[in-house]
């Protein structure tokens, strides 16, 4: 009888570090894509709550309005200038006219032992994360408590599994 639990203990020991090696790894990867695609989805970053994105600047250094004509010489006053038009309804941080091309869609993540890297090969997304001189702040990668109970509630959805 106890070489029985022994052998029941020894094979559940071993599941869960098949687990943990193969499938921790790809939850962390998978949970880490669909944290940034969603930060980009609500235009803010998502700790403990959403803090959202400064607009698009829409004014020049004199603080008027580049996105309607101010007089009648080349459109109609109060009208959208094209510059307008093109942002109207568009998302932040989303480039216009540049198809699938757009940071939203540059990050990939790589799968070592044990270690999850997120990357992208957009030279400005550090700019944009971090907010460095002249540009906003508009972080959609970084340390989350909603990301981290995320994960934890597919990990522990995962060990559930085992029993």
């Amino acid at each position: 009888m106890p070489n029985n639990n022994f052998t029941e203990l020894r094979r559940k020991l071993e599941a869960l570090a098949r687990l943990v090696a193969n499938d921790v790894p790809i939850v962390l990867k998978t949970e880490g894509l669909k944290f940034i695609q969603k930060n980009f989805q609500d235009e803010g970053f998502n700790d403990e709550g959403l803090q959202k994105w400064q607009p698009r600047k829409t004014t020049d250094t004199r603080g008027r309005d580049l996105t309607r004509y101010r007089s009648d010489r080349v459109g109609k006053k109060g009208t959208l200038t094209p510059f307008g038009k093109r942002n109207q309804g568009r998302a932040i941080l989303t480039g216009y006219n540049s198809g699938g091309n757009k940071l939203r869609n540059s990050f990939r993540a790589r799968v070592e032992k044990m270690k999850v890297t997120f990357y992208t090969h957009k030279e400005y997304a550090r700019r944009h994360n971090e907010g460095l001189e002249g540009m906003p702040k508009r972080q959609f990668i970084g340390d989350s408590k909603t990301l981290f109970n995320n994960i934890k509630k597919e990990i522990d959805r995962l060990f559930n599994q085992l029993q």
